[in-house]
């Protein structure tokens, strides 16, 4: 079961929220000001923290955005409760870097199934790649959300394995599993060797790929990146493939394909010119950038430099 922070000032509301959670063998900690509240739950490191957001002195977005920006709370789920409900309210807490709402007044089974979704988040971005080890889409958005809420410069870069299908209809399941053990092992290598100890990489799934870098690291990180890929991905290829630079797989129809030697296609989507408010926009960008960095015979960067706002 997890450990809980409440902070409400609604006495009754809280004793009544305490004594359900209790029940359902959750251990809760209640506090009924906004004072003092960050203070404990440094002393108590909850797994989720439900946040009155209209507190008398210090406000529950203010709470939110100090859990953010704390090394050893940030990754604490964060519920937000709010008896305004309105859509600008919601969205302003969700920015702060909660996970999710629940507008009062609202029943104790609602409740539950909110602290339940939340324990499955919790479970979901601790999760690894059987093959790479690496954490997987939930933990990469979450931490864009949280890096955003923190106010920190930052850069997705999406990372996928072109022609890495046909290579795996060639060479089959060990082909592929060579290769995206190769993947993982080399993202997090890079990072160590170059110094980049604020980098988060996930492994979305088959070729795809995002690492997460502060602003300053992303263009050295890919160049790197593109560089190590292009010079070693040759182990996976026979001197003939490598000589006529493609590899023969044969379709779903039966009929024999060339399919072009692997490369990467990086794109990157960073706050420098533009002021992102969640992963979710900034996946828009990343997929638009992904189109244009198409590899012709070694990998490639994209990067987006628009400046509108998302």
């Amino acid at each position: 079961m997890s450990k809980i922070l409440l902070v409400d000032d609604d006495v009754d509301l809280a004793e009544l929220v305490k004594t359900k959670l209790a029940a359902e063998g959750h251990q809760v900690m209640t506090i009924h000001s906004g004072e003092g509240a960050f203070e404990l739950a440094k002393q108590v490191k909850p797994h989720i923290a439900l946040l009155d957001i209209m507190l008398p002195g210090v406000t529950g977005y203010q709470i939110c955005r100090r859990i953010r920006k704390d090394p050893e709370l940030y990754r604490t789920a964060i519920l937000i409760l709010t008896a305004l409900g309105e859509e600008p309210e919601v969205l302003h807490g969700l920015e702060q870097g909660a996970d999710d709402y629940l507008a009062k007044p609202f029943k104790l089974d609602y409740l539950m199934e909110k602290i339940q979704s939340l324990n499955t988040l919790l479970e979901s971005i601790e999760r690894r790649n059987p093959v790479t080890q690496l954490p997987g889409t939930d933990a990469i958005k979450r931490e864009i959300n949280h890096r955003l809420a923190r106010g920190m410069a930052i850069a997705a870069c999406y990372i996928d394995v072109c022609s890495f299908k046909g290579y795996c209809a060639v060479y089959n399941q060990q082909g592929q599993r060579h290769v995206l053990e190769f993947m993982g092992a080399m993202l997090r290598q890079l990072a160590r060797d170059m110094g980049i100890y604020e980098s988060f990489i996930a492994h979305l799934g088959g070729e795809h790929f995002v690492v997460l870098l502060n602003l300053e690291d992303y263009e050295r990180y890919c160049g790197t990146l593109m560089m190590t890929f292009d010079r070693n991905v040759r182990q996976f290829y026979s001197e003939k493939e490598l000589a006529q630079g493609y590899i023969v797989a044969v379709d779903k129809h039966g009929r024999e394909v060339r399919c072009p030697l692997m490369a990467l296609s990086i794109g990157v989507a960073h706050t420098q010119y533009r002021q992102y408010k969640s992963a979710k926009k900034m996946f828009e960008v990343l997929a638009q950038t992904r189109q244009k960095a198409q590899p012709d015979g070694k990998s490639v960067m994209f990067v987006d430099r628009r400046r509108s706002d998302r």
